[in-house]
């Protein structure tokens, strides 16, 4: 700091450093603020004091506060035949690449890896591809031995649901694994081919499993409701009140979403 600030007096006079050694204990302490022509003026002598090291590490935070938001790709499992989904998994994971991160920043944020590296945009690209490539190798190994334990789980065939998020360079892989075929509740209240069971189950398979919140529910649900239906087959007046929401539920359902609709449903069944 004293180099810095010798060179600062040199370039700018030595009043201007008298002032800057004079009010550096309260821009540290936060009572005084630097900003305006002497903060760009101190900055732009800041590069050639960091060491290697920290210039990365101000990279990386730099790169981490304007990463694109992750995309989300929502795979469902079934646990019965997991081979089609662990399939896709694979090909989620085959799919991820090294991206130039340098194509996604805005210009300022350019201009700051520049600085950093004194103006040598080529240097400044090179270690941003670095980072780069670390994190995606560093994500990828992770997400892999993730995934691995998950296919023993499931072929274990010992789970009925579970929900799982697993990040990855290209975005996260929301996986849920359930029975398709299985809606414990409404088939005790309906049947398993009434158009109320199959409107419920092609609601859960097409739209509550696109949300966070709509798989937890699939996996609690999976993993309570064949007690909930055994309680209401065992209770008369609760097996009636359940039939009244559900056939009120799905009929709003099919109001509001025309994809639903009894005669497609009877159609298909």
């Amino acid at each position: 700091m004293d180099e810095l600030l010798s060179d600062y007096g040199a370039i700018h006079g030595k009043s201007a450093e008298i002032y800057a050694r004079t009010t550096m204990p309260k821009w540290k302490s936060g009572a005084t603020k630097l900003s305006g022509q002497t903060m760009e003026r101190l900055i732009e002598l800041v590069p050639p004091y960091l060491s290697a090291k920290q210039r990365l590490d101000l990279l990386k935070l730099i790169l981490a506060r304007h990463q694109k938001s992750p995309a989300t790709q929502a795979i469902r499992i079934n646990v019965k035949e997991p081979g089609p989904g662990l399939a896709a998994i694979d090909s989620a994971l085959d799919q991820i690449r090294v991206t130039d991160e340098l194509a996604y920043l805005p210009s300022n944020v350019m201009d700051t890896a520049k600085w950093l590296y004194d103006d040598d945009v080529t240097t400044a690209r090179a270690v941003m591809l670095s980072i780069a490539a670390a994190e995606t190798n560093a994500l990828k190994q992770s997400a892999e031995r993730e995934i691995s334990l998950l296919k023993r789980t499931l072929q274990s065939g010992q789970i009925k649901a579970a929900s799982y998020t697993v990040r990855t360079p290209g975005g996260n892989l929301e996986i849920v694994a359930y029975s398709p075929s299985l809606c414990f509740v409404a088939t005790t209240c309906f049947g398993q081919e009434d158009y109320r069971t199959m409107a419920l189950r092609e609601w859960r398979d097409t739209t509550l499993i696109e949300t966070s919140r709509g798989r937890k529910f699939i996996v609690w649900y999976y993993l309570n409701g064949e007690e909930f239906s055994r309680l209401i087959r065992e209770r008369h007046y609760l097996l009636t009140t359940v039939r009244i929401i559900l056939s009120t539920f799905t009929f709003a359902l099919m109001k509001s979403r025309p994809v639903i609709n009894q005669e497609s449903l009877e159609r298909d069944a």
